[in-house]
């Protein structure tokens, strides 16, 4: 199964490409560059494709920069940042011995990238660190904990296209995992700006200085250890991937509304040991999400 937790190497994608080039003025900053966000996102309607059985997943989440960008040295920033999500799996009409139950389920983590860049060279480096614990916080212990490194470097060929590459290993401490991810940034003109950052598409319109509309695919999922009705420690992955529509409309200075909507993809959850042993899963149909967010736009 996919690791949701790669959006890793979408991360240091998206930062590199971001950080190549300057910001469109009247838009907000690539995803996942805000300097501070809230937003809650609610999927519904996720049917079991082969038993009986629906999914329902609220998340609220809390992201942000804890400082502007720290000058290491000569062309090198740091950027810290710190992001809680809590996430409400709420299970209906399971068939009797479903393993699974309804969860409230937490993420926190702590990470920062490092950027090395300059004015005399098209080429751009990054890496990322990340500590993460992600929990029901009924027993804490080492596997409610994981640790994710990532390693890219970025090429602009103008002042409108930066390409990037980049690997995420994930699970330090675990079951590491590698994967790789591939980012570009294109900004067509002053009002249309384009990016793909590892499985995460953007088209991006600014008609003018407080409205930006978008069409956004991304990554909805999530991994976090549990403790099993047993006191055994479980993993819970869930994959989704999200397509939809969305309006920002900025409220005032750098501060911005955003709302959205559209359809759950590629749905699949999954109950396994920590190692990744005894899995225990189950495919389900597209449904259908709807996402309010506050975010301020500066860097």
């Amino acid at each position: 199964m996919f690791q949701t937790n790669a959006t890793a190497a979408v991360s240091l994608g998206c930062l590199i490409s971001a950080a190549a080039q300057a910001p469109v003025p009247a838009a907000p900053m690539a995803p996942m560059f805000d300097a501070a966000r809230v937003s809650f996102n609610h999927a519904a309607g996720m049917d079991f494709a082969n038993e009986s059985g629906k999914l329902d997943a609220s998340s609220f989440e809390l992201r942000s920069l804890l400082s502007k960008p720290i000058p290491v040295f000569q062309d090198l920033i740091v950027i810290p940042i710190f992001e809680y999500e809590a996430t409400h799996l709420n299970f209906s009409d399971t068939a009797v011995g479903f393993p699974m139950k309804d969860e409230l389920l937490h993420s926190v983590n702590l990470s920062a990238f490092a950027l090395s860049m300059s004015s005399s060279t098209p080429w751009v480096y990054g890496g990322w660190a990340r500590a993460e614990m992600a929990t029901d916080f009924q027993h804490v212990g080492s596997d409610d904990f994981t640790f994710d490194v990532v390693g890219g470097v970025g090429y602009r060929f103008s002042n409108r296209f930066t390409l990037a590459v980049g690997a995420a290993v994930i699970n330090l401490n675990g079951d590491a995992a590698v994967y790789p991810g591939i980012s570009f940034d294109w900004r067509a003109s002053n009002t249309l700006r384009v990016g793909l950052y590892g499985p995460s598409l953007v088209a991006a319109y600014t008609p003018d200085a407080d409205w930006e509309l978008s069409f956004r695919g991304e990554n909805g999922g999530g991994t976090w250890n549990i403790t099993d009705v047993g006191g055994r420690s479980k993993s819970i992955d869930l994959t989704s991937y999200r397509v939809g529509l969305f309006a920002s409309r900025r409220l005032t200075g750098d501060l911005w509304l955003t709302a959205g909507g559209g359809a759950t993809v590629g749905n699949e959850i999954s109950l396994a040991d920590p190692d990744g042993d005894n899995d225990d899963d189950a495919e389900m149909k597209s449904g259908v999400f709807g996402q309010l967010g506050l975010s301020l736009n500066v860097w």
